[in-house]
């Protein structure tokens, strides 16, 4: 039998033993790749994850809190990030309206969209599967907790074969929902969530959409004041009018406003006088011109004879 190397790419390959189902009566092994997590864009919880690709389908975080703090007895988890699953904003929900509120002044549009994003209906299924060859993201409570699981994990992962290894989900069968036949059966009888939970993420929907529609319109109206390329600020009165008529109203006042400035050019006494001596140096060059064309004539045609 080919020995699985212990690191590939970077990676340390952490041998998992799948235990035998109804339709699969045999153990299978399962191999979890990690690193250290290296994202192009690091943020505050970079130096203090780990990066696991090809998690088992069946994965939850209960699965790899148990996995890093029980059966490696390394660092205890803080959260995981799967990558089929959309994380949540934070403050979504009710701390979201207490931060809204709190942060009126300072959230931007564009944050109020991230948060609105976030929020969704409650899920009809009582536990996520993912997709083959997924990845999840481990942040663990301090780095020195994430760098004792990335030595356990190496550890684990030099074993000689043949030695007991670490079986999948030992330990937590009971914690969580089960699959197969009876997961299908319960989403049958209970296909919609509770009313409570709907109406709970449809006000937290409908709440932040309205402080997403304000911060636009207060965006808009700063923007209408801010001065143009001549340093105008375009002021407009009257019924609301559509992005059309706006538009051919500004153009209007842009155009008005050339003409007026059309009409000034002259207003200050040095422009006159500095135009009247644009007209008399512009004058004595033409006659000088003339000057020296006349005298070229006479040079070619000789003497002009008298009559």
């Amino acid at each position: 039998m080919k020995k699985t190397p212990s690191e590939i790419a970077g990676y340390t390959v952490l041998p998992l033993t799948l235990p035998a189902t109804p339709s699969y009566p045999k153990p299978a092994t399962h191999h979890l790749y990690i690193r250290a997590h290296e994202p192009r864009i690091p943020d505050d919880d970079t130096p203090r994850s780990l990066f696991l690709v090809n998690i088992p389908i069946d994965t939850t975080e209960l699965h790899l809190r148990h996995l890093f703090g029980t059966q490696l007895a390394a660092g205890r988890v803080e959260k995981v990030h799967f990558e089929d699953v959309p994380a949540k904003a934070k403050g979504s929900g009710a701390q979201a309206k207490q931060m809204s509120m709190k942060k009126r002044k300072r959230v931007t549009a564009d944050e109020l969209q991230g948060q609105l994003e976030g929020i969704e209906l409650p899920a009809t299924w009582d536990r996520a599967l993912h997709k083959s060859g997924a990845h999840a993201i481990v942040v663990f409570v301090d780095r020195p907790a994430r760098e004792a699981s990335l030595k356990a994990v190496k550890k684990a992962a030099g074993r000689k074969q043949g030695k007991e290894g670490i079986v999948w989900g030992e330990g937590v069968e009971g914690r969580l929902p089960a699959l197969g036949m009876e997961r299908y059966l319960k989403h049958e009888r209970a296909v919609f969530p509770a009313r409570a939970e709907i109406l709970r993420a449809v006000s937290d929907y409908m709440t932040v959409f309205e402080q997403v529609s304000e911060a636009r319109k207060r965006e808009v109206a700063r923007r209408a004041q801010e001065p143009d390329e001549d340093g105008f600020v375009t002021v407009t009165s009257g019924p609301k009018l559509t992005e059309t008529a706006h538009e051919e109203e500004a153009r209007e006042l842009v155009e008005r406003q050339r003409k007026k400035q059309e009409g000034l050019e002259d207003f200050y006494r040095f422009q006159s006088r500095e135009k009247r001596k644009m007209r008399q140096n512009e004058m004595l060059r033409r006659f000088g011109e003339d000057k020296k064309r006349l005298e070229d004539m006479k040079r070619r045609k000789g003497k002009i004879r008298p009559e």
